[in-house]
């Protein structure tokens, strides 16, 4: 019977926390003396995001990267409206909670936001998590959640062209990477619109390129998202088949 009551409850506040429209909720075992968490953000370019793709207020159990809770922010929130989400009993169970991007089958692609719970261990208020604005495009999760942590650093970040005549840092990295031959590969393509399979940057990034530029390139990525690096090269390469010559 608490179970009903919990799950009637969280659904209800849920449904009314929202400044933009409903959200979507889907809900694991609650635990009724769990922490409450409180999300304030201001989302744009949500018709950008591939339709496989989420925008989410999830929590996460330790070393899993398929989220335990999930509440999903509408794919029709408008450009910068303001979105409210309480939860408002997590599982003891949860180690992080995370405003991400996730799949279809709730594992996290890229974390825009995190709170680690056991940093308020001692908290009964409800935790609050200010995201600002945060752009949910395509693109602007690659540039701020990938090259921005991952690439950067060699191309472009100290000025100039970056390696090999590549500059990732924003405002360069899609006119460089679309349909831009390669300074290395005699007739390939950094980025073949509308083709992942083609592109030299799938092809460095995957499994068995990591010699292809005498550079691994995949130990670079797998570095950085661990866990989360095969959401990751999905994530890539299904921008790359978005793009349109």
């Amino acid at each position: 019977m608490a179970n009903k009551k919990t799950f009637f409850l969280a659904a209800l506040l849920a449904l009314t926390s929202c400044d933009s429209g409903n959200i979507v909720e889907d809900v694991a075992e609650n635990d009724e003396k769990g922490r409450a968490v409180k999300l304030s953000v201001k989302v744009s370019g949500m018709a950008d995001l591939n339709e496989k793709y989420t925008l989410a207020l999830a929590a996460f159990k330790s070393d899993d990267n398929y989220a335990l809770t999930v509440y999903t922010i509408p794919a029709t929130t408008e450009d910068n409206a303001p979105v409210s989400i309480v939860v408002p009993s997590l599982s003891s169970e949860v180690s992080t909670v995370e405003l991400a991007i996730i799949d279809r089958l709730r594992q996290r692609v890229v974390s825009l936001e995190s709170i680690d719970m056991s940093d308020y261990a001692k908290t009964t208020d409800t935790i609050r998590i200010d995201a600002g604005t945060v752009n949910v495009g395509m693109l602007d999760i690659l540039q701020q959640h990938v090259f921005n942590v991952a690439c950067i650093q060699c191309h472009g970040a100290g000025g100039g062209s970056g390696a090999a005549g590549l500059n990732l840092t924003e405002g360069q990295a899609l006119q460089n990477l679309q349909d831009a031959a390669s300074s290395r590969k005699e007739g390939r393509f950094r980025v073949v619109s509308g083709s992942a399979s083609q592109s030299l940057l799938h092809q460095i990034l995957a499994e068995g390129g990591e010699d292809i530029l005498h550079y691994n390139h995949t130990e670079v990525l797998s570095s950085h998202f661990k866990n989360d690096v095969t959401a990751v090269r999905t994530f890539i390469d299904d921008w790359i088949n978005g793009l349109k010559k």
